[in-house]
């Protein structure tokens, strides 16, 4: 597992907002009005003092749930992605390890690609590269930027050409079409966004040969990839239970 170092040293946090007796009860002739409690008193003032928790935790922000998600091993290794790599059904795939990892004070991050090569119908072979993309978020809630960013193409901050809603999968879950030749599945679950990205690739500006010189093959046009959606969906729901499984 990918443990977080202990921090030290950090800057100041701002302490506790404290409320003091004098702010709720009244005084009477100086003195403070004694209180007499019932059942019915004690389970009123339980319901209220939970409910002003829930009001205070919401205005001052805590931190998100990150549903026992903790950054272990990299996600394009093993049999994790297995869902895709059948779908595609891939000749070979190699992994591009070790993944990038850095575990920070507010955000914990892991990124990782997989090169897929599989036979394109024609007698070539098609190639894709699959990305995967980990952002555990422990101080402040991504909700918004997750929904702002749904119809965007991070890549290069165009619109999508379409979006769709996932069921089933953590709080919230798109499914984007970017391009002809590439999708992308998006999930928000508390603190913790996942992405997973599959591209296809094309050889109208790339020569057949540099492209066989550098991956041992030619690369032909990869099209229609929408139709591998469900098998981003299973692959998202291995990617997710691994990182949240626990680890020694």
């Amino acid at each position: 597992m990918i443990s977080e170092p202990e921090l030290t040293g950090g800057p100041d946090e701002g302490g506790a907002e404290v409320i003091s007796d004098a702010d709720r009860a009244p005084r009477w002739g100086g003195a403070r009005r004694p209180w007499v409690w019932g059942v019915g008193g004690v389970l009123l003032a339980s319901a209220v003092w939970a409910g002003g928790l829930r009001a205070w935790s919401a205005e001052h922000g805590g931190p998100p749930d990150l549903h026992g998600y903790v950054l272990g091993d990299s996600p394009c290794a093993g049999s994790t992605l297995a869902p895709l790599t059948r779908a595609l059904h891939a000749s070979y795939s190699t992994a591009v390890t070790p993944a990038a990892a850095r575990l920070g004070p507010v955000l914990d991050q892991i990124r990782c690609s997989l090169s897929v090569g599989a036979p394109d119908g024609a007698g070539g072979t098609a190639s894709y590269d699959v990305f995967v993309t980990i952002d555990l978020h422990k101080r402040t809630d991504p909700r918004a930027e997750f929904e702002d960013q749904a119809q965007i193409d991070g890549s290069d901050l165009t619109p999508v050409k379409s979006v769709r809603k996932v069921t089933g999968l953590g709080d919230e879950a798109v499914a984007q079409t970017l391009s002809r030749l590439s999708e992308e599945l998006k999930v928000l679950h508390g603190g913790a966004v996942f992405t997973l990205t599959l591209t296809g690739y094309t050889t109208d500006y790339v020569s057949d040969d540099t492209l066989g010189a550098l991956h041992g093959g030619p690369r032909h046009v990869a099209s229609d990839i929408g139709r591998f959606e469900p098998a981003l969906v299973e692959a998202m729901r291995n990617v997710m239970k691994d990182q949240a499984s626990p680890r020694s």
